[in-house]
């Protein structure tokens, strides 16, 4: 049934109207004032707290789900297919601007701004020509012009800012992204290998191969996207990667993992598995607040866990509280006696029939009480969600006349959708389909736990 556009244009606007009044009220209550677009992003400024208040991350969701489908009410739907067709521009003029240290020389340049010749001048680019793409830039808010061909840095572009010099990023690219907080080399994996990956998508849905993913067609390889990426002529994109992966922790609250599953509830000495951890970042993580919990971090290399957890927790490696084992989860699982496995981005890189192997390995070697805490976004559909009697697990549903799942302002769900598949061949999962591929390994689902100022969710499970 369709209802009058300009009825739901006043219902949209009736709940950007309300959500910037829950905004108003959250930051002045905060003594905060709403950090502007124009200004560089500032993690430690005490503001970006507010965005972590419940009240205020779905008045945002709000905000980003009305304006967009306002936009897409309003406008000529050829001009959105079109623009929507060739947002691929987009991805390859962020992927340039990151390479080319663009966010840390205009750092370095103060908020007058650089001229372009200045900032293509480290990397001797066509001024010209980056221009263009600064240009296409701030024109969706990244970056801004604040001249005729001068730049600088606002809230969106800082955020990629690696922390180093530009003459330090320069000298030695190969290090380059080694010590930032990974969001740079997240960005730069998705607009290179991603990118390139996904032109390719529908050559393998119109021509499917037995075994061929996108990535497989881009890279002109058969291997698996992680084993391809441990041959060393591959170090630089392995390295790129672990680090991105990493930061992914930066779009969420510092205190997320500590809102689902209660890892305090662990007994002293209970050990936490961080089956293909990486780096371990995530069970440090927890370590650190519950340094009685005992980990093991598994992974095809572990060599970059030790480092960091070297680095970074040094008196639990000295007490041995923290083992690294080199482990590839399609083998039988070596420990035994596990309180907790922990999958964090994992399901989302395997189809059904290959995470089925993963969870059969790792049932096989629990105990009777061994939990299963599966960290993951669980997708939502564009339309009602059917009820659940899992504890925990109903979300709450966006206002009419917004899509159920907020649209746009939960975006990132679906975008990972796409890229787990062009890698992998994997997929994120709505809840039924982690309820039945779980139970094809052997475990039942007991409860859920949507975690706050994130996107992901805990999902615990015992063997079935």
């Amino acid at each position: 049934m369709t209802t009058d556009g300009l009825k739901t244009l006043r219902a949209l606007a009736k709940i950007i109207n309300e959500s910037v009044d829950t905004l108003e009220t959250a930051y002045t209550k905060a003594g905060q004032p709403l950090p502007p677009l124009d200004a560089p992003f500032d993690p430690s400024n005490p503001a970006e707290k507010v965005r972590d208040e419940p009240a205020v991350a779905t008045a945002i969701l709000n905000i980003m789900a009305a304006t967009s489908q306002m936009a897409a009410t309003v406008r000529a739907p050829a001009a959105s297919v079109l623009d929507a067709s060739q947002a691929f521009h987009l991805s390859a003029c962020l992927r340039v601007a990151s390479e080319l240290n663009v966010v840390e020389i205009l750092r370095e340049g103060g908020s007058q701004g650089l001229n372009v010749k200045d900032i293509a001048a480290p990397s001797k680019a066509d001024p010209a020509l980056l221009a263009r793409f600064l240009r296409l830039l701030a024109t969706h808010n990244i970056f801004r012009e604040v001249s005729p061909n001068v730049f600088a840095n606002n809230r969106v572009s800082s955020a990629l800012d690696k922390g180093k010099t530009s003459e330090a990023l320069y000298a030695n690219r190969p290090e380059r992204l080694l010590g930032t907080n990974g969001v740079a080399a997240l960005a730069e994996f998705f607009s290179e290998d991603i990118f390139k990956s996904s032109a390719w998508l529908a050559d393998t849905i119109l021509e499917p191969k037995e075994g061929q993913l996108p990535y497989n067609k881009a890279f002109g390889t058969d291997l698996p996207l992680y084993y391809y990426m441990q041959k060393p002529e591959n170090l630089y994109r392995l390295q790129r990667f672990g680090l991105g992966m990493q930061g992914t922790a930066a779009t969420e609250s510092p205190d997320a993992i500590f809102t689902g599953f209660e890892w305090g509830s662990l007994p002293e000495g209970g050990v936490l598995i961080d089956v293909g951890g990486g780096n371990g970042f995530t069970a440090l993580t927890i370590a650190q607040k519950h340094p009685k919990i005992k980990v093991i971090v598994q992974d095809l290399d572990v060599e970059g866990a030790k480092t960091l957890w070297k680095d970074s927790f040094p008196a639990h490696v000295e007490k041995n509280l923290v083992e690294f084992q080199a482990y590839d989860f399609f083998n039988p699982q070596p420990v035994k006696d596990a309180d907790v496995f922990m999958l964090r981005y994992i399901a989302h890189n395997w189809n059904d029939g290959l995470f089925t192997k993963i969870l059969k390995n790792l049932r096989d070697s629990a105990k009777p009480t061994t939990k299963l805490i599966i960290i993951e976004k669980i997708l939502s559909l564009a339309s009602a969600a059917p009820a659940t009697d899992i504890p925990g697990a109903q979300k709450p549903s966006a206002p009419a006349p917004l899509l159920p799942n907020w649209g746009v302002g939960t975006a990132e769900f679906y975008l990972y959708d796409m890229a787990v598949h062009t890698m992998l061949g994997g997929g994120e999962r709505t809840l039924a389909g982690f309820v039945d591929v779980l139970a094809a390994g052997g475990w039942k689902v007991t409860s859920v736990h949507h975690t706050t100022g994130s996107q992901l969710s805990h999902i615990v499970a015992l063997p079935n």
